[in-house]
């Protein structure tokens, strides 16, 4: 009997999400190289910069600049995210994100948007270094570099 409950007891601790996880901090400066696809411009890159300026809780507020032939774009942006940051997601004004955080500092990003021009872009975006992510509370520290 004893073995059966260490047995469960280990099951549970293993299987349980989130004890002691550190919390999903996305606040900070993200960049990284675009590509993407659109039925009328065809296949376009250029660099991200995705900004986000808030979070509370699971959700968040910031924007994206995107660098283009024709100049560069900022748009705002919204989203939320499922406990521990498996699952996240957002919107602008026209299309809709999908968000997966690799590690603290990696997150890759897809975006979508139809009629009337439907396009398609994905990006891996890295925390700019100068903000770390302090682990034991998930928080971002910006410190200036000396060079």
């Amino acid at each position: 009997m004893k073995a059966l409950l260490c047995a469960a007891a280990f099951a549970f601790l293993v299987s349980t999400p989130g004890l002691g996880a550190d919390a999903v901090s996305l606040v900070g400066t993200w960049t990284g190289q675009r590509d993407r696809i659109a039925k009328v411009e065809g296949r376009r890159g250029g660099l991200a910069t995705l900004v986000i300026t808030e979070q509370q809780g699971n959700t968040f507020a910031g924007r994206l600049k995107r660098s283009n032939p024709t100049g560069d774009e900022e748009e705002p942006l919204w989203g939320a995210f499922t406990p521990g940051g498996k699952l996240m997601m957002g919107s602008d004004d026209e299309g809709f994100y999908i968000f997966n955080l690799i590690d603290q500092n990696t997150l890759d990003y897809c975006y979508s948007e139809t009629a009337p021009s439907p396009r398609t872009v994905c990006a891996r975006l890295v925390r700019q270094l100068d903000e770390k992510i302090r682990p034991e509370r998930g928080q971002v520290n910006t410190r200036r570099r000396h060079r």
